[in-house]
């Protein structure tokens, strides 16, 4: 990933740049056989997260992501401290992958033990 971010990633409007390819006003370059920057034309980085990623595009995005699922996560361990219900449902995650079930079961202890201290 460094290799990506530090070779393709090179111009500095390349890197604060981030489209959708479903964008009709970017037809000229979704029609290709590989989707190019607009800026450079080379190969567009997916906006997606891979493994040591450096790209700030992705991190930055992945912080406020991050940020708005704790506030929600808190909301969540408030509620359920309130007495309301608490339903989580896996719905194709599978068994090879953990990390699904165990946010969803981070997040039902979080709340649990919300709760209990809430009632002493």
């Amino acid at each position: 990933c460094d290799q990506w971010n530090d070779q393709i990633l090179s111009g500095e409007q390349c890197k604060g740049s981030i489209f959708r390819v479903d964008d009709p006003g970017l037809d000229s370059i979704i029609n290709k056989s590989v989707v190019t920057c607009q800026h450079c034309n080379l190969p567009a980085r997916p906006n997606v997260l891979l493994f040591h990623d450096t790209d700030e595009n992705i991190l930055s995005d992945i912080s406020i992501q991050r940020e708005r699922y704790q506030e929600w996560e808190m909301m969540v361990e408030n509620d359920v401290s309130k007495g309301r219900s608490l339903v989580i449902l896996e719905l194709g995650c599978g068994v090879k992958v953990p990390a699904v079930r165990n946010e969803s079961n981070e997040v039902l202890r979080d709340s649990l033990e919300r709760a209990r201290s809430s009632q002493t």
